[in-house]
């Protein structure tokens, strides 16, 4: 059977590079998104990745959409959770509506991804399921609050979630990287955190994409259920050691 992969937010990122990447190894790859641009550009570099757009707030269309991919692809075997915004700004001067969209995507989106798949999966007792959190909902970061919030939601659920079903058969992954350098970067590079801005030419304060996605790979692969790529582990720690030194740090 061929493996049959859904990736959220493949039209870009992360999500663009697991899905070009599965591609190459034969599965094929069912990537969804509203940025049709991207959609068609990625579906572009491979026959065996499929671009559907959809809004992943939405349940039932999504819903209707994983239906879709399985009647025309085949079962799914892999759920990847990638899709999010990354706005800055303080809290108090943000649109109360553009922080509730925030966590209406990089949550709510998440979770309804989750649950239409398990609930394919868990009956077959086989499955991955791949969520991206991030360091981000670890450390509170000033003008980050809104992301922040929405990862710290997304980091919970999903250790709960491996925990209830860790006899299930599926395979379960929670990725905490630090912060990677992807096009969502420009989403905050205005109004966010210094060290954001300041990332791309300091090679201590970001890691690639490619190092991101490798390090899932491995950890799938080793039954790590948490994942901290880059730098992603040593926040961790360092926080829960020295959390007043770390966020003076991260708010520098």
């Amino acid at each position: 059977m061929t493996d049959v992969t859904v990736i959220t937010g493949g039209a870009s990122g992360l999500g663009r590079l697991h899905a070009l990447r599965l591609a190459q190894k034969g599965g094929y790859v069912a990537i969804i998104d509203l940025n049709q641009e991207g959609l068609q550009d990625v579906s572009g570099h491979d026959s065996r990745i499929k671009p559907f757009s959809c809004d992943v707030t939405d349940h039932d269309a999504l819903e209707a959409t994983v239906a879709e991919i399985e009647q025309t692809l085949g079962p799914v075997t892999c759920l990847i959770a990638c899709a999010a915004i990354m706005p800055g700004g303080e809290l108090a001067k943000t649109d109360p509506a553009k922080i509730n969209k925030v966590m209406q995507i990089n949550y709510c989106g998440m979770v309804n991804a989750t649950g239409i798949l398990l609930k394919r999966m868990l009956p077959r007792r086989k499955g991955d399921i791949i969520i991206y959190g991030s360091t981000a909902g670890i450390v509170p970061i000033d003008r980050f609050g809104a992301y922040g919030a929405s990862k710290a939601a997304v980091n919970h659920y999903a250790k709960i979630l491996i925990n209830e079903n860790r006899n299930s058969g599926l395979r379960f992954q929670l990725v905490c990287p630090p912060a990677v350098d992807t096009p969502l970067i420009s989403q905050v590079a205005e109004a966010g955190p210094d060290f954001l801005r300041n990332g791309r030419t300091s090679i201590s304060q970001m890691v690639t994409p490619e190092v991101v996605v490798e390090s899932v790979e491995r950890a799938l692969e080793a039954g790590r259920e948490v994942n901290y790529p880059g730098r992603g582990k040593l926040i961790e720690l360092a926080y829960r050691a020295f959390p007043g030194i770390v966020r003076r740090v991260s708010n520098s």
